[in-house]
């Protein structure tokens, strides 16, 4: 978004001029603020000058829908100045269209804390949906907050499988105390225990992994950690890095935050090796390359925050399908636009339409179907 248009936004959303699309928008910065710029960023006497400076300008927000906003406003000041000094929302807009409601359905909400857990006997639970994920340990499996799932020993032996379906994310602590957090329609296979020569799971979808470094106990060297997807290995000493491996993406893709990574094909001897702020891609053909990519970007998920950079119209639907659990199907060719800025994944399906503004499509609603058609005649 160009200068002049925020500051115009901010304006009406002051006078409460606003569209009820338009204020949720300018809520959804504040929102989003607190996980995508680093407190370090801004000194106390910053947010103190900025957060004086927004309170004078902005209406006070309803006691009960937007306390959580209140509590952010000096994250929301600081947004306010970077907005207004840069692009911030959706650009490369088309034409014209707009959202059409229809069936029983009229909005659908965001996705949660949401996943199942099948043990080795087949045996699946429906994990806690007020829990953020679990802890993998040496008499069986509980919740972050220490209260048990499976109170079993002998599942340290077994393999698990963490299943997170579309609408969903949770998280994961493996048994080397190593981190996981899998994006919606995911799915992570992993022991109950590892052994001393390695540590291997193997990862369908998205997640984002914090690798404990840990030493084997007879010659102290580094015991590596795997990743093994669709088409690649991502070897591992003791990093963080996200995959990328949904079966209806075009590449399988890496990318490093910390530490180093090599990242290769189950077959041949091509590998790249990754540096943080880069990644790798492998195609369907095993071709590996790798290139600097933007970390805010591809790991704003794990920070429920939707990251858009460029992003074409179907990869944006994809994210969609997956986050809000619907299907999308397309009459016509699917559009050409592409989309540049940032949102919270809180907001629900419709207003995420909303905010992407006028297109050359038209949606259409009907209980878990997204109907897009392109021919506006």
């Amino acid at each position: 978004m160009e200068k002049a248009r925020a500051r115009e936004l901010l304006e009406r959303y002051r006078d409460g001029r606003c569209s009820d699309a338009e204020r949720r928008q300018v809520e959804s910065w504040y929102l989003q603020m607190a996980d995508t710029m680093s407190d370090a960023a801004l000194t106390e006497a910053d947010y103190a000058r900025v957060d004086k400076n927004l309170r004078s300008r902005l209406p006070e927000m309803q006691q009960t829908k937007e306390k959580r906003l209140r509590s952010l406003l000096p994250y929301a000041a600081a947004l306010a100045i970077v907005c207004l000094s840069t692009w911030w929302f959706i650009t490369n807009r088309p034409a014209e269209g707009g959202l059409v409601m229809r069936g029983a359905t009229e909005d659908i909400l965001p996705g949660g804390n949401r996943a199942f857990l099948t043990l080795a006997d087949g045996n699946t639970l429906e994990l806690s949906e007020t829990q953020p994920g679990i802890v993998i340990g040496n008499d069986g499996v509980s919740y972050t907050n220490g209260s048990t799932v499976v109170d079993d020993p002998s599942l340290a032996t077994q393999i698990q499988t963490l299943t997170v379906p579309n609408g969903g994310t949770y998280q994961l602590t493996l048994p080397d105390g190593s981190k996981v957090w899998l994006n919606a329609a995911s799915t992570l296979r992993y022991p109950g225990r590892f052994d001393d020569s390695e540590r291997v799971v193997e990862l369908d979808g998205e997640a984002y992994f914090s690798v404990s470094k840990i030493r084997n106990r007879q010659n102290g060297q580094t015991v590596p950690f795997k990743v093994l997807s669709a088409g690649q290995v991502v070897q591992v000493l003791g990093t963080e890095f996200n995959v990328l491996s949904y079966a209806d993406e075009p590449e399988v893709k890496t990318t490093l935050v910390e530490g180093s990574v090599r990242v290769g094909t189950p077959v041949g001897n091509t590998s790249v090796v990754l540096l943080p702020g880069e990644q790798s891609s492998v195609s369907t053909q095993g071709v590996v390359k790798k290139a600097k990519v933007s970390l805010k970007k591809e790991i704003a998920w794990k920070s429920g925050v939707f990251y858009f950079e460029e992003t074409t119209f179907a990869e944006l639907m994809r994210q969609a399908g997956r986050w809000y659990d619907i299907e999308i199907r397309y009459i016509n060719d699917v559009p050409q636009a592409s989309f540049s800025g940032v949102m919270s994944r809180q907001v629900s399906l419709k207003t995420l339409i909303e905010f992407l503004g006028e297109s050359t499509a038209k949606f259409t609603l009907k209980g878990k179907t997204l109907t897009i058609d392109s021919d506006m005649h």
